[in-house]
C-alpha cells in the first residue's frame, strides 16, 4: 500500500452523504419495489400495481389507491427522516408499519429520477413531484385518489453501483420474488405485476392466506401443505409446511414473517431440516412458510437499514417454537397420495423398482416371465422380442450415426464378451483383461444428451392425444415463458395458457413415453436460484435424455446391449451422466486374482 500524507479530516457534501444511506436503503431495483409496495400497504391500498422496465433499471412504477398524501406533504416526503409513520423515540418501541425511518423515498430519489403523484380523496387537488439531482420541483395533479411513484435510469449517478448488479434476467427475478413475498401475508390486497409491458402476475383479491398461496403456487398447493398451529402466552405462531411427499430442490419456498414483515432468519432452514430429517433425504428441503404475531414491543425492528432483519426478545425461545411447529407438522398421520404410484410419477417420486422387476412410465413393459428372480443374470431372449432402446424412442441410426458406421462399430465391440446383466441395472463386460460395470439408464442418458446437442436441426417432436394443462407458481410460469423459444427448439410444443397455467401439445420424441408435466417439472427444478441464459438447452437437454433412457428394470437384447457398449467404447466421450454421476467402473484382472489369492 503507498503512503501518503495524511489528509485533514472534513464534512462530507450532502449529495455525498445521500448517496451513502442511499446505498444502505436502495441495494437494487428489487428494494425500491420492496419499500414503494410497503408504502402502498401502510397507506390502506386496496389495490398496488408494479411496473418494470428492463430489470427495473430503466423505470420502475409503483401505482396504489390507498389515502394519499396531503398535497403540503408531498414535497417532505423526499427529504430525510420525514415520515407519518412515528412521532417520537418511543414509536420505535413498538413500530406496527412496515416504514418508519423515513429514509426510503429521500434515498431512492438521490440515485434515480423520481416523479411522484399524489392526492387524497376529500382533496380536489393533489401534487406532482419531480426531483432529480437534489432539486424538485412541485405542480398540480387532478389524477386518481391514491399515489403513484416512478422511478427512472436508477443508479445513473451512482455507476460503481451498477455495475454490480446482476442481469436483467435476474433482476427480474429478484422483483418477482420480493413481490411474492409482499403479497402473502396481504390476501386483502389485489396485486399484478408488468415486466417490459408484459403482465406476468395478477394476483386478485383473496379470502385468506390460503387461497393467496394458491394463486401464487397453484390452486392444488395445500394439497401438499399441512397448516400448523402453536399458541404460546407471548407467540402465536402458525406456518403451511410440507406434507412428507412435497420436497423441493432449494430452500425458495422457506419464509418467515414478523407481524406480516418479510425477514430473513439465518437459522430459518437448518430448524426445519432438522424437523424433517427423518423424511427428507439429502438435498431436498421441506416449504416452510412461517407466521409469527407478536407483541410490537418484542421486536426490535430497528437493526438493518433495509429492515430485512428483526431482534427477537429470546431468539432460543423463538427457535424452539418454530423447531416444535415443524415438528408437529411431521408427527401427523400421513396418507400417502395415489399419485405416488400412478403412470407419470418422475423418478424423484418413484417407488423403487422390485427386484428383477420392470417399470415404464405408461407401465406398457411387461412384468419380467415368471423364474426370473432378482439379482440373476439375465441373457438374450429373456430379455423380450423388442428393443427396449426403440422402445424409448432411441434409434441409434437416427440421433447418433449412420447405420454403416454404428454397424462398424458393433462388429468391434465383439472383440469384447457381454456376460449380462446383474439387478436389472448393470450391464457386466469382459474387454482386454478387465471387467466393466456399466449403469446402463446413466450411460443411455448419457448418450441421448450428447446426441440432442450434437444435432442440427430440432429434434423430432411427439404431438399429445390430449393437451397437458400444467398449473405453475408465479415465479415457474415466468421461468418458462422466459424460455419458450428454446423449448420450442428442443421439440416441445408449449405455450400460455392463463395467468399461472401453460398447455403442453407437444414433446420430443424420445421422451414420449414421459409424463409432459414431470419433464417441465425437473427442468424447473434444475434452474432454479442462478443460472445462466446459455445453461439452458443443455439444462432442457439433460431433462429430456434423463426421461428418454431405458430405466433400472427394463429388458434389454443382447443387440442392444451390443449397441450401447459400441456407443460407449467407440468414440470419446465423458463417462458420467449430464448430471455428473459416473456410470462405468473398472475391475483389473489382477485384483480379481489377487482377491481369490491366485497371485
Amino acid at each position: 500500500m503507498t503512503d501518503r500524507p495524511m489528509e485533514r479530516i472534513r464534512l462530507l457534501p450532502d449529495s455525498v452523504k445521500k448517496k451513502i444511506a442511499a446505498g444502505e436503503v436502495v441495494e437494487g431495483p428489487f428494494s425500491v419495489i420492496k419499500e414503494l409496495v410497503e408504502n402502498a400497504i401502510d397507506a390502506g391500498a386496496s389495490h398496488v400495481d408494479v411496473q418494470v422496465l428492463e430489470g427495473g433499471l430503466r423505470k420502475i412504477t409503483v401505482r396504489d389507491d390507498g389515502r394519499g398524501m396531503h398535497r403540503d406533504d408531498v414535497p417532505l416526503a423526499v427529504m430525510e427522516h420525514a415520515t407519518s409513520k412515528i412521532e417520537d423515540i418511543h414509536d420505535i418501541e413498538r413500530i406496527s408499519s412496515y416504514g418508519f425511518r423515513g429514509e426510503a423515498l429521500s434515498s431512492i430519489s438521490s440515485v434515480s429520477r423520481l416523479t411522484i403523484l399524489s392526492r387524497r380523496a376529500d382533496e380536489a387537488t393533489g401534487a406532482r413531484l419531480a426531483g432529480a439531482d437534489g432539486a424538485v420541483e412541485v405542480s398540480d395533479y387532478a389524477g386518481p385518489a391514491g399515489t403513484t411513484v416512478i422511478v427512472e435510469n436508477l443508479f445513473y449517478n451512482v455507476p460503481a453501483r451498477k455495475k454490480f448488479l446482476k442481469t436483467v434476467r435476474t433482476e427480474t427475478r429478484f422483483i418477482r420474488e420480493i413481490f411474492v413475498k409482499l403479497a402473502i401475508p396481504h390476501p386483502e390486497i389485489a396485486f399484478s405485476l408488468d415486466v417490459d409491458d408484459d403482465r406476468q402476475v395478477t394476483l386478485n383479491r383473496a379470502g385468506s392466506v390460503e387461497e393467496r398461496l394458491g394463486q401464487i403456487y397453484g390452486g392444488s398447493i395445500m394439497d401438499d401443505l399441512y397448516r400448523v398451529e402453536l399458541q404460546d402466552l407471548k407467540v402465536s405462531m402458525r406456518g403451511f409446511l410440507s406434507k412428507p411427499h412435497y420436497l423441493r430442490s432449494n430452500r425458495a419456498m422457506q419464509m418467515l414473517y414478523v407481524n406480516n414483515r418479510p425477514v430473513e432468519y439465518r437459522y430459518l432452514g437448518f430448524l426445519l431440516s432438522r424437523a424433517y430429517e427423518a423424511v427428507a433425504p439429502r438435498g431436498k428441503y421441506p416449504a416452510g412458510i412461517i407466521f409469527i404475531d407478536i407483541d410490537a414491543r418484542l421486536v426490535d425492528v430497528n437493526i438493518h437499514p433495509a429492515k430485512k432483519e428483526v431482534k427477537l426478545f429470546d431468539g432460543h425461545y423463538i427457535d424452539r417454537l418454530i423447531l416444535a411447529l415443524g415438528e408437529k407438522a411431521v408427527s401427523r398421520e400421513h396418507a400417502v397420495r395415489d399419485a405416488v404410484f400412478s403412470p407419470g410419477t418422475s423418478d424423484k417420486q418413484r417407488p423403487p423398482t422390485p427386484p428383477g422387476g420392470a417399470y415404464s412410465i405408461n407401465n406398457a413393459n411387461p412384468s419380467p416371465p415368471p423364474g426370473d428372480l432378482g439379482g440373476r443374470l439375465m441373457f438374450g431372449e429373456n430379455f423380450g422380442r423388442m428393443s427396449s432402446w426403440e422402445r424409448g424412442g432411441f434409434s441409434p441410426s437416427t440421433y447418433v450415426k449412420d447405420a454403416a458406421d454404428l454397424y462398424h462399430d458393433i462388429e468391434e465391440s465383439r472383440k469384447t464378451r457381454i456376460i449380462g446383466v446383474a439387478f436389472g441395472t448393470y450391464i457386466i463386460l469382459e474387454k482386454e483383461g478387465h471387467l466393466y460395470f456399466i449403469d446402463f439408464h446413466a450411460a443411455h442418458e448419457r448418450i441421448l444428451y450428447d446426441a440432442l446437442l450434437a444435432k442440427g436441426d430440432a429434434p423430432e417432436s411427439q404431438r399429445l392425444a390430449f393437451p397437458r394443462i400444467m398449473e405453475l407458481s408465479v415465479e415457474d410460469h415466468a421461468l418458462v415463458m422466459e424460455n419458450i423459444e428454446i423449448f420450442s427448439e428442443n421439440g416441445f410444443d408449449i405455450e400460455d395458457f392463463s395467468d399461472n397455467s401453460i398447455k403442453i401439445s407437444s414433446v420430443p420424441e424420445i421422451a414420449r413415453d414421459a409424463d409432459a408435466a414431470d419433464l417441465v417439472t425437473d427442468f424447473l427444478e434444475s434452474v432454479r436460484g442462478e443460472y445462466r441464459a446459455s445453461d439452458v438447452r443443455e439444462r432442457i437437454a439433460a431433462t429430456v435424455a434423463c426421461h428418454g433412457a431405458k430405466r433400472a428394470g427394463d429388458r434389454l437384447t443382447e443387440r442392444d446391449m451390443e449397441t450401447l457398449v459400441a456407443e460407449l467404447f467407440g468414440k470419446e466421450r465423458q463417462l458420467v451422466c449430464p448430471h455428473g454421476r459416473p456410470f462405468v467402473y473398472r475391475m483389473e484382472k489382477g485384483d480379481i486374482e489377487r482377491m481369490f489369492k491366485r497371485q
